[in-house]
């Protein structure tokens, strides 16, 4: 097994029930891949605010493909960046219009996450697995505008995406796409949230730029996910593990499967990964 690479998505992957993860033997995990030079890559559909959250401590040590792809971070820096233009937020406002609020529209940058007033909340006081402090986060960048088309000037939007219940996201997701087929995609990162993406920017793409820097291959790289952001990745790598919780889409795409994320699977299958494998010389 030639593994130069260790990707994984968060929600449902690898972190567990609570929000979070074993940071002593995550700690263990990783001094073992660094003795072997293997990079590990943090690749989900959150913001790089939460992301740095979760794994503070261990910041420096990671490569971050965050936002679904979007954006590229490493060692303090982001190396690349994709935002949202006009034409594009002013086609997705049209085809929700009129329910904006009922579809949980937001529009979202590092500091802010625009909201129409009186929107729906789903996330609001369920038991979604994400610890008390990051939610206290998300909710403190939450502003909400009398008319979501009326941004403030200047404003520059690298984030769209939607939060239903989850029973209406299969209908939501697919009317979208069939809508905008070829232009974007819209795709469930799991608990009823949905990114809007331009077509071609997905986990896949941002790990293929990670790859180019470091002169890794697909074929060379292991990867873990449980959601449908998680496909386009999980299609193209080497060795693809499907969450045991995974959706079927993310089952029919991978190769193996890996324990649920209530039972560490991904730290399960890294560390057999581990003890068979002796490290490079």
């Amino acid at each position: 097994m030639t593994i130069k690479l260790i990707a994984t998505d968060m929600d449902g992957t690898l972190l567990d029930g609570r929000g979070g993860f074993d940071r002593q033997r995550f700690a263990h995990i990783l001094n073992q891949l660094e003795d072997r030079g293997i990079p590990f890559v943090i690749a989900s559909g959150n913001g790089m605010e939460r992301l740095l959250q979760l794994c503070k401590g261990f910041e420096d040590r990671l490569i971050f493909v965050a936002d679904n792809g979007a954006h590229v971070y490493a060692k303090g820096q982001t190396r690349i960046r994709k935002f949202l233009d006009s034409e594009v937020l002013e086609d997705i406002l049209a085809y929700f219009r009129g329910s904006w609020g009922e579809v949980c529209l937001m529009l979202s940058n590092d500091r802010t996450i625009y909201m129409q007033e009186g929107a729906n909340q789903p996330y609001a006081g369920t038991d979604l697995p994400i610890e008390p402090k990051q939610m206290a986060a998300f909710l403190n960048k939450v502003h909400f505008l009398q008319d979501l088309s009326q941004l403030p000037l200047g404003t520059t939007i690298y984030k769209a995406g939607l939060w239903l219940p989850e029973h209406r996201v299969e209908e939501v997701t697919s009317a979208f796409n069939q809508a905008f087929a070829g232009r974007l995609t819209a795709v469930t990162s799991g608990y009823g949230s949905i990114d809007i993406l331009p077509v071609g920017i997905h986990k896949a793409w941002g790990l293929h730029q990670v790859q180019d820097s470091l002169g890794v291959t697909m074929e060379q790289t292991m990867a873990f996910g449980d959601s449908d952001n998680d496909i386009e990745m999980l299609a193209e790598v080497g060795y693809s593990y499907a969450m045991e919780n995974a959706t079927r889409r993310v089952k029919a795409v991978s190769k193996y499967r890996a324990p649920h994320h209530l039972e560490a699977g991904v730290f399960q299958v890294i560390e057999e990964f581990l003890n068979k494998e002796k490290p490079v010389s």
